[in-house]
């Protein structure tokens, strides 16, 4: 069977990325480290600006602050057999971060979900951040369905 020393998990709180984090659990060995990332997205965070909704200052403020409280609510009753979890919450592209932190990190593996939050005409336009991820990273990823 799988197991893995470390992990990166990208979260965004939807139904796929918290099977993820339990797939994640599952193949971690029991002297694993999972670091949690969630990725504030910059371009919401603008369009959240020109839609007058706030400054950028403020709307990132809520997001991190709706995001502490999901990841609480999300890790609440989750059975993580020994296994250490870390969480972070940066601002960018998501799928730019979660290459740079896989990257900084030194992380060897990747589980996501393959299907977030984005509408699936964002994904057959653009292509979904799980498919940029597969294609930019230089570790294995794991993509988990929903």
């Amino acid at each position: 069977m799988l197991k893995a020393t470390d992990l990166l998990v990208p979260v965004d709180f939807s139904q796929c990325s918290v099977n993820a984090v339990r797939a994640g659990v599952g193949i971690a060995s029991p002297d694993a480290d999972i670091t949690l990332l969630h990725v504030i997205d910059e371009a919401f965070v603008h369009d959240a600006v020109v839609a007058g909704l706030g400054n950028s200052d403020e709307i990132t403020t809520k997001l991190r602050e709706r995001a502490e409280a999901d990841f609480v609510a999300m890790l609440e009753g989750l059975e993580t057999n020994g296994v250490d979890i870390e969480r972070m919450i940066v601002v960018g592209k998501p799928f730019v971060e979660i290459l740079k932190i896989a990257r900084d990190l030194d992380l060897p593996m990747i589980v996501m979900g393959v299907r977030g939050q984005s509408s699936p005409p964002e994904e057959m336009l653009f292509g979904s951040t799980a498919e940029k991820v597969l294609r930019g990273s230089r570790v294995p990823v794991l993509c988990v369905p929903m």
